[in-house]
Parts: C-alpha cells; structure tokens; sequence
C-alpha cells in the first residue's frame, strides 16, 4: 500500500510540474528578447540568378519595436519598421512610407520572420508535439497554428532546446499541410544568458536554388536607444 501510495505521488508531482506548450513558446520569446539589442550582419541570398549579400543594422527594444536599415546591396537605403500591429518600410528614394505585408520575401526569409517574432502567442496556437533531437541536440517539437491572416505562415513547427529554450530548427507549412520552407541554425552565442542564432539558413522548398543565410557579425545589448529610433517619424528619414 506504501509503494501504491509512493508512486501515485512521484506521478502526480510529475504531472504538476510538466512543462506545457505556451509555457515553451513563452520561454522561446524571452530568450530572443532584451531591453535593448542592437546587432548587424549581413544575408547571403541565394536565387536562380545566383548569389548576392545585403549587410543591414538592427535595433530593438523589449517585445514590441525592432528597426532594421539595410547598408549594402540591392536593399541598401531601405528601413524596415515593425510594431505589434504593423510592418512599415521607407524605400530611399520615395517620399511616402508604405506598411508592408508580412509575407513579403527577401530571398527565402519573409521581414517579418527577420525582425523577430517576440508574441508568438498572441498569433499562433501552441501544441506540444513528441520530442525528438536535432543536430545532437534534445528537443521539444512545438506546433504553431496561425489565429490571424496577417502573419506570414499558416503553420510553424518549432525545434526547441529544452535546455536553453532556443530554437535549432523551424518547419514551415501551408495551410493545405505542404512543406513550404524550413530554417536551421548552425551556431549559436550566449548574449546575457541568453542563446542567440549567429549563423542560420532559410531554404525555400517550392523553389530551386532558393535560400537566404543570415549571419550575424555583432550583437550588443542592454544598451541606451532612444525611443525616438522606433517611430514613423524616424523611418521618414
């Protein structure tokens, strides 16, 4: 009877403290959020025309703004603005700031998806799916099913560490349940106890030859940014 009531208790404290769905996502969310971030690098996209590099600048502050200005290449002079709501981008040579579709591509990686997803929740239901292993890394799989039109994939199905809760690899479906796209890290670095992709590439599935690395050269956080840098008014500049 002790040995019955042992175990019934080692499972029911199992039970308590198993981790859930939304518990990891919102874990993913915080490791890729700081109070302050500002990085650059620099995105090697592949096309059926061949390759060529765009370098950019990204800041960010808390879960809510994130600023990117591309430095070179075909995209050089262009300013990518994300809110909670909206995706806006200000071409160098026209007058008017236009609000962009979240779906629209670089290369195989929509802006969306390179401005960072911080409320993954507040879009996307969560299901906790088998855990398996990426890369040598343990796992937990985690799909991701769109509430809204307005993002850029109807389904995600994430590759979590469970250690550190970053994410290694990420499948991306249609709604009609077709792999469209996938992404897989391969290096990361520890930013503020945090882990943080430094090198990641996205490979289009509908589409030949069609990828977008990103590579990451710098990273600083925790550092001052004025809350003017995250407004229309500065994207008009």
């Amino acid at each position: 009877m002790r040995k019955i009531l042992l175990g019934f208790l080692v499972l029911s404290t199992g039970l308590l403290f198993a981790i859930n769905a939304d518990d990891i996502v919102k874990k993913v969310d915080a490791n890729q959020t700081f109070t302050t971030y500002k990085g650059s690098g620099k995105v090697i996209i592949e096309g059926k025309y061949g390759k060529r590099i765009s370098e950019y600048e990204v800041y960010a502050k808390g879960s809510d703004n994130t600023m990117i200005e591309f430095l070179s290449g075909e995209e050089e002079g262009q300013k990518i603005f994300k809110t909670p709501d909206d995706l806006y981008i200000k071409y160098p040579y026209a007058e008017e700031i236009q609000r962009l579709s979240r779906k629209k591509t670089l290369g195989a990686v929509s802006y969306d998806e390179m401005s960072g997803e911080k409320n993954t929740l507040d879009n996307y239901t969560a299901r906790l799916l088998e855990d398996t292993n990426v890369n040598g890394h343990e796992v937990y799989q985690i799909e991701l099913i769109a509430k809204t039109s307005k993002v850029s994939n109807y389904k995600q199905v994430l590759y979590v560490d469970k250690g550190n809760f970053s994410v290694w690899k990420v499948n991306y479906y249609s709604k009609s349940g077709k792999l469209t796209k996938d992404m897989l890290v391969n290096s990361m670095e520890e930013l503020g106890g945090k882990f943080m992709a430094t090198n990641s590439i996205i490979t289009d599935r509908l589409k030949k030859h069609n990828s977008t690395e990103n590579v990451v050269t710098s990273m600083e956080i925790d550092i001052p940014l004025d809350d003017s840098l995250f407004s229309l008014d500065e994207l008009a500049w």
